[in-house]
């Protein structure tokens, strides 16, 4: 809680960590490849979950160099992924993913992967690589890779009328990280911006909250120096789960 861009609610700056001699199953490594991209974890996969590609989400993005402080993600592009590779071991996985950028941060998502072991999820399943080159070299075939997506399966059961369940604070949190909301704003209590609490106490629409996300209004809040920049980066799907959140927490 000291100032920009802090989420803590401690007192202090450091806190010591204890080893406590459990292995997270985490990415230990990623590597650019000539078609795609390589992680290496910490443990072995689940083969079933690491062969899905809907396991697997990649974006591309880049920022803004101008003479003013800060900028929004912007010409951000979705990578389509088009296949798997797993390691005999379950150790790495190679994924093709078309349209890679050089000079863009790429961002890989595998909220869809497990561990072989106790099945559980990855601790940090997000990361941000930069692109600086593409790296020559043999690309896998299409005969050596799975191309299985459960994704599409999946939407087709989709009800589209489906009244929309509010989610919970566990539910939102890797939404308000991956789109930086969470660098500026707090549940319960102001950081650089206003604490979602705050800001439900106005009794926005889920709709009005969407188009603030968008195009922010900082004469809302004159308490606040520093000014929150537009961000149409953020998905539609992604803006009405976290608007329909922050509605909730006024009841």
């Amino acid at each position: 809680n000291r100032g920009w861009g802090s989420a803590g609610d401690a007192a202090m700056g450091l806190q010591r960590l204890v080893w406590n001699n459990s292995m997270p199953f985490e990415m230990r490594a990623v590597r650019a490849m000539p078609d795609g991209f390589e992680i290496e974890f910490t443990k072995p996969v689940d083969k079933k979950t690491a062969e899905d590609l809907s396991s697997y989400n990649v974006e591309s993005f880049i920022y803004k160099y101008q003479g003013v402080y800060g900028s929004p993600p912007v010409d951000n592009q979705n990578c389509n992924i088009t296949g798997v590779k797993v390691s005999e071991d379950g150790f790495k996985a190679r994924i093709i993913v078309n349209n890679l950028r050089k000079n863009f941060i790429h961002t890989i998502t595998l909220e869809g992967l497990r561990d072989q072991g106790s099945k559980e999820s990855l601790l940090h399943p997000t990361v941000y690589y930069t692109l600086n080159n593409i790296p020559q070299g043999q690309k896998l075939s299409s005969t050596e890779v799975s191309v299985k997506n459960t994704k599409s399966v999946v939407a087709a059961k989709k009800t589209p009328t489906a009244i929309a369940k509010v989610p919970t604070y566990e539910e939102i949190k890797p939404l308000l990280a991956r789109n930086t909301c969470s660098a500026c704003h707090n549940p319960d209590t102001k950081q650089v911006g206003p604490a979602f609490k705050d800001i439900a106490k106005r009794k926005y629409s889920v709709s009005e909250i969407m188009e603030l996300i968008k195009n922010p209004k900082p004469e809302h809040w004159p308490e606040y120096s520093t000014p929150m920049p537009p961000m149409p980066q953020v998905k539609a799907e992604d803006a009405r789960k976290i608007a329909t959140w922050i509605t909730s927490l006024n009841k």
